[in-house]
């Protein structure tokens, strides 16, 4: 963490790396203000609680980390199919997302069931992740009756179910044996 970096800014970057590895309800104040090395009164002088700082986080932490860590853009000369494929299998190589799983999910799983406004700004990044894959599926020459929209989810959620085992048991290895049938599917969708 950068000693020059303005306050605010660091607690949401301590934020996001704790609550990434240990949950919303794994993370406490305590965890925070001594990973910030920042009194008390700094901290709830830019937040209120610990849901405020999370729910910030989502917003401008997460976001952004969904783009870099799931590249579902066009890639000039590809096909939108090879650049999901090529997407997929670049998540092999990031040890965070092997290690500890989506982000994104892990939020999804713990807190949107039981906190609405967590729900809301979590389905925000999902919508957002899958209007990118629609945006890529679009650019395919598929088979006619392929619905887009159901096959995005099916995308989100086959990687995601990739991603979601423990740390002992993840790897890029197992990660890539995981997803090698999402990506035969879809290759077995063109027309």
């Amino acid at each position: 963490m950068n000693k020059e970096q303005p306050t605010r800014e660091k607690i949401l970057d301590v934020v996001f790396e704790l609550v990434y590895m240990h949950g919303y309800n794994g993370t406490s104040m305590s965890m925070i203000l001594k990973s910030c090395d920042i009194p008390k009164g700094s901290l709830y002088h830019f937040f209120k609680s610990k849901k405020e700082m999370v729910l910030t986080v989502i917003k401008e932490r997460l976001g952004p980390k969904m783009d870099i860590f799931f590249t579902f853009n066009p890639i000039e000369g590809k096909d939108g199919i090879d650049a999901i494929i090529e997407a997929i299998l670049t998540i092999s190589k990031n040890p965070m997302l092997i290690t500890y799983g989506c982000p994104l999910n892990r939020l999804n799983q713990e807190m949107s069931p039981v906190d609405k406004e967590f729900d809301r700004e979590i389905t925000l990044l999902y919508d957002h992740l899958k209007a990118k894959i629609i945006i890529l599926l679009k650019q395919s020459e598929l088979k006619a009756d392929t619905d887009i929209d159901s096959l995005a989810d099916f995308v989100i959620e086959t990687v995601w179910g990739a991603l979601s085992l423990s740390p002992s048991q993840s790897s890029s290895r197992r990660y890539l044996h995981s997803v090698k049938h999402l990506n035969s599917y879809l290759r077995s969708l063109r027309k």
